[in-house]
């Protein structure tokens, strides 16, 4: 409605200020016509005034009169009366109207506008004609320009009336464009409201709207990353009260399960057939404590007791303790590679688990790469491995607690590389 409102006032500013210079020049030209038309009949009425032939008169007359716009063509003598008319009941007439007067004492060219009410677009031209000086009468054309104008008027209005329907087409079809998105945003936005950060809108256009449906999509990925980052905190929270029973309730039952097992195991003889249940109870007995040891890592203080480490030093130490688990392992270190100020334990037990799980990642045939090196003022170490990989949809949440791709995995490896 905004834009129509403008698109309106502008045709209508326009329009009257093209019929204003329009009508001005419509009336320029037609003035200039009945000069013309005026003076072609004073001159060639001439002979025939002083021969007093008047049919050769009328006939000039009547040759002019081919127009709408000319009303009366008339030759008036030096008293005001109608020699020659093309309107009959003029013919013999004495004029005594303002215009006629003041034609009749004028020794120029003269026009006029008509004074009579109703008569506003009549105009009056009147030429005095001459023989050595001495007037001998007075022609005149009446004509009028109201069509002239009405035409104008009509061409203008129907240009307008085009230039509005146009533009309330355009302005549909732009109030279209962006109510719609802003529509689809609102409703993004309602679903954001709800808990539906899954909800998106495809909006492919560069302008403010397609930016701020980008900023709103990139904002729910925003979003559901703080949650997951929050909900992956909550469980550690967990895991760490969890941690708390267990290092009183687990920990020494398990370690007293695992030291039976593991004497009972040694003193059957291989053959015995009871030889796979002690086998079964000492690794169940293993993953147990494995899992307790994990949980407590992760539960432990996060307090920091930083000294001067050899970054090259402690991946060759963490790989020497895990070597045997895996074929191909390569280190490319940077024998520029400062030392730097961090937990060693904390960071090596960080490592290790980066290694494990590239090594669990992998067969025999595929290749570990361990690299360090400094980017940009950091120091930077890259665990990589040729193996399958880790899918798109799982990048996310593979750091949570107790969130494992493998068969036995406890979830534990990677949160605790990340605390």
């Amino acid at each position: 409605m905004y834009f129509l409102t403008m698109v309106i006032l502008i045709v209508f500013f326009v329009s009257a200020a093209v019929y204003f210079f329009q009508t001005r020049m419509l009336l320029n030209e037609a003035q200039e016509k009945a000069f013309r038309l005026t003076r072609i009949l004073a001159y060639t009425s001439l002979n025939a005034i002083l021969t007093e032939d008047y049919v050769t008169i009328q006939l000039l007359i009547d040759s002019m009169n081919d127009g709408k716009d000319i009303l009366a063509v008339t030759i008036l003598d030096t008293n005001g009366v109608v020699i020659a008319s093309n309107l009959p009941e003029n013919r013999g007439r004495k004029l005594t109207d303002l215009l006629t007067l003041q034609a009749l004492e004028t020794d120029h060219l003269i026009q006029q506008k008509s004074i009579e009410p109703g008569e506003e677009d009549i105009w009056d031209t009147a030429v005095p004609i001459f023989i050595l000086d001495k007037r001998i009468a007075t022609a005149r054309i009446k004509y009028s320009v109201a069509d002239t104008y009405k035409g104008l008027l009509s061409t203008i209005a129907g240009i307008g009336g085009i230039a509005i329907i146009l533009a309330a087409g355009l302005s549909y079809h732009i109030s279209r464009t962006i109510s719609k998105p802003i529509a689809q945003v609102v409703e993004l936005a309602d679903e954001y409201g709800k808990g539906n950060l899954n909800a998106s809108v495809d909006i492919q256009r560069e302008d403010e709207i397609g930016h701020l449906v980008e900023t709103l999509n990139k904002l729910s990925e925003r979003l559901k990353s703080l949650i997951e980052e929050k909900i992956a905190n909550e469980n550690l929270i967990v895991i760490g009260e969890f941690g708390s029973y267990i290092i009183h309730d687990l920990k020494n039952p398990l370690s007293g399960i695992h030291l039976l097992a593991d004497g009972l195991h040694r003193r059957l003889p291989e053959d015995s057939p009871l030889k796979k249940y002690s086998t079964e109870i000492l690794l169940a007995s293993q993953r147990l404590e494995d899992f307790t040891r994990r949980t407590l890592d992760i539960a432990r203080s996060a307090r920091l007791n930083k000294s001067s480490v050899n970054i090259n030093e402690l991946i060759r130490n963490a790989v020497s303790e895990i070597q045997y688990r895996a074929e191909d392992i390569q280190i490319e270190e940077d024998s520029q590679l400062p030392e730097i100020l961090a937990d060693y334990q904390l960071l090596y037990m960080a490592f290790k688990n980066l290694l494990t799980n590239a090594v669990e990642a992998t067969t025999n045939h595929d290749r570990i790469t361990i690299s360090s090196g400094i980017s940009e003022e950091s120091v930077f170490i890259k665990v990589k491995d040729s193996g399958q990989g880790i899918p798109n949809d799982r990048l996310t949440t593979i750091f949570r607690p107790f969130f494992s791709m493998k068969d036995g995995g406890h979830g534990l490896g990677l949160a605790m590389v990340k605390k």
